[in-house]
């Protein structure tokens, strides 16, 4: 009895949740600031040899003014071909420029030191970052600037998954819908819950009035996200997520692999630093989950299991319908039934791994 009253409250909690998350994700709209403010592409990479070319190639095709933007490259030492293949695209491009960066003992944790010395030599009022294994829209630049208002110290993006066969990638879309669509509602409230660092934009005094990357050096990890909640907490700057889609950075597909698994481990190992408030909702979300799962071993509690389960099913859809709209995905919603299973699996499970730090930086 205490069990099955204990699930209906998380469960109330929850659904409530996810009716907060479906009405901003309502509210959101495009912003258009016509202001062509300075801006600093800095692409980070380390022993990207192999999807590097892609990144580059989308990037000569950025339409914003070329005197108002540069493209910083840094090869994070790298042990393949990354910097050569870096250095000949930008001896080509006036705007462009190759930088190293050498890891040692004293380097700031994953690619904090790499992009420390990117922003470092930028002359941009903005700074966009973007990753060697993405392709950029020919309008990201423009989209990007367009949301930064006076007030505005950061632009959270969208970052896709690109469309191929196969259920792994439909795994992987429909993660990453799922995780815009919660970032996209909560940075309306002004709280970014994720921000990725394959589309983000901020702006270069936010970076420096909060010391960069120095008091998050103790995390191997979430540069981007980390980086979000320091201005969240520690400024007045406002937060702003992309809804355009000239502004949508793609992302490749990944295979199912050692460094996938590695990858998704690294992702999911920030649980015991997120503050309080977001510590306190994702342990919610796992009790809710962990009590609904403990009903099936008393079979006096079937009848409360199914019937939370089914306003479970039927309430999820709606902030997945209203992202997919959003960004244009809506070829995954025939999928919802069987993500709608598999899906929590896969985020439990990597969450309680990654907590382990069992991760290892490339």
């Amino acid at each position: 009895m205490i069990i099955s009253i204990a699930t209906i409250l998380l469960g109330i909690g929850y659904f409530s949740l996810i009716g907060i998350i479906s009405w901003a994700l309502l509210k959101l709209h495009h912003y258009n600031s016509d202001d062509a403010l300075t801006v600093s592409i800095i692409v980070a990479s380390r022993n990207e040899e192999s999807v590097i070319i892609n990144l580059l190639d989308s990037l000569t095709k950025i339409k914003y003014p070329e005197k108002k933007y540069e493209i910083i490259l840094i090869d994070d030492d790298s042990s393949d071909n990354t910097y050569s293949i870096m250095n000949n695209y930008a001896k080509k491009l006036s705007n462009w420029k190759v930088l190293q960066h050498k890891k040692n003992e004293t380097s700031l944790r994953g690619k904090k030191g790499a992009l420390t010395l990117g922003i470092q030599n930028s002359k941009g009022d903005i700074i966009i970052t973007t990753d060697a294994d993405c392709i950029v829209p020919p309008n990201w630049v423009k989209s990007m600037v367009s949301c930064f208002k006076d007030e505005v110290g950061m632009v959270l993006g969208h970052s896709p998954v690109e469309k191929q066969k196969g259920f792994f990638n439909i795994l992987q879309r429909f993660d990453s819908l799922c995780e815009a669509s919660a970032a996209a509602a909560s940075t309306y409230f002004n709280k970014p819950c994720h921000s990725n660092g394959r589309n983000l934009a901020f702006r270069k005094k936010a970076f420096n009035e909060v010391g960069g990357y120095n008091k998050i050096s103790q995390v191997g990890t979430g540069d981007d996200f980390f980086l979000s909640q320091l201005l969240r907490k520690s400024t007045k700057w406002k937060f702003i997520y992309n809804i355009d889609p000239d502004s949508f950075v793609f992302t490749q597909s990944g295979t199912f692999s050692k460094e996938y698994l590695n990858q998704q481990l690294r992702r999911n190992s920030k649980a015991f630093y997120l503050t309080l408030p977001f510590f306190l909702i994702a342990s919610w979300i796992f009790l809710f989950h962990l009590f609904l799962a403990i009903l099936l071993l008393f079979p006096s509690m079937i009848k409360i299991f199914l019937i939370l389960v089914l306003i479970k099913f039927f309430i999820e859809f709606l902030p997945v319908k209203l992202g997919a709209n959003i960004f244009k995905q809506k070829n995954i919603l025939k999928y919802y039934p069987l993500m709608w299973f598999v899906y929590p699996i896969v985020i439990i499970v990597f969450s309680l791994l990654g907590s382990l730090q069992l991760y290892k930086w490339k």
